[in-house]
């Protein structure tokens, strides 16, 4: 797509509705996902792993929801591959997202990673190959639109004027467009993690995930009109996925909550880090 960190949303309106639409009609020629992989057992692991390398090199969303889309795909079709070759397939996928969503230093400083992870594997011609594989699979037509392309279209509409600094949380007002984009980056995270988002439009998840974010920062109604003609989703196409994000958050909030306990009662001369710190691709942006 490369629009990764482009205001594209700012633009023309006619252009801005013409891009929209070309968005939503590559959306309707998208690859559908089966969740049928006999491996689907370390997507999670996969994931995980393609989220921490995204962090390192400082990736945009759009990179590592592409990778992502790539892999679960490749995994539906590949029913042999053994979890060693998947996580060079993740590889493939991640520096494939990387040249069509990064700028060209990424693509150079994430090949350089990827030669000295392999090295000893598989070649670098093997690995080539293997890139070539999978744009053969989707016949190189792989710059397609994900949820974060869509989320960028909908946050114009995701808090009303009035709305601005109205938002609530713990008693203490709060700059509601600032936090809305955090919390939907915090929700589009989580939906990498669960294989059940990958079979909906990502035009509906990222829907889902503002209706979300609206949730936890007591934006009410949850779901506006202006919401729902921009998205063109109701509240009932979208609720069932809600409440999977909200049990994903509530869940992510009692295992900090856990880590801070254990933290207390860690020996005051050194300090506490648990080892998923450095492998979790998402925090409790309240707390950012």
């Amino acid at each position: 797509m490369l629009m990764a960190g482009k205001n594209w949303c700012n633009g023309d309106k006619e252009l801005v509705k013409a891009i929209y639409a070309s968005l939503k009609e590559e959306e309707g020629m998208l690859i559908s996902y089966k969740g049928k992989s006999p491996h689907l057992h370390i997507r999670r692991y996969l994931v995980d792993w393609l989220a921490v390398q995204a962090e390192c090199f400082q990736m945009t969303s759009h990179t590592i929801h592409l990778a992502v889309f790539l892999l679960d795909r490749i995994m539906d079709r590949d029913e042999n591959s053994n979890e060693a070759h998947l996580h060079i397939v993740a590889m493939a996928c991640l520096l494939i997202a990387t040249k069509f969503e990064d700028k060209e230093d990424m693509v150079m400083k994430l090949g350089r990673f990827v030669r000295r992870v392999i090295n000893g594997i598989i070649s670098q011609d093997e690995f080539l190959l293997l890139e070539l594989e999978v744009l053969d699979m989707f016949d190189w037509r792989v710059n397609v639109p994900t949820a974060v392309h869509f989320l960028d279209y909908f946050l114009q509409v995701a808090v009303t004027d009035q709305e601005k600094y109205k938002g609530i949380q713990e008693g203490v007002k709060f700059n509601a467009p600032v936090y809305i984009k955090k919390y939907t980056k915090y929700f589009l995270d989580i939906s990498l993690q669960n294989h059940t988002f990958s079979f909906i439009k990502p035009s509906l998840l990222a829907a889902a995930c503002i209706a979300s974010s609206r949730i936890c920062l007591n934006l009410s109604p949850t779901w506006t009109r202006a919401l729902q003609e921009t998205t063109s989703y109701s509240w009932g196409d979208i609720s069932s996925y809600i409440g999977i994000m909200l049990k994903a958050h509530e869940a992510d909030e009692m295992a900090q909550m856990k880590e801070n306990s254990e933290a207390n009662v860690t020996d005051g001369n050194k300090s506490f880090h648990d080892s998923r710190d450095e492998v979790k691709p998402f925090v409790d942006v309240r707390r950012s």
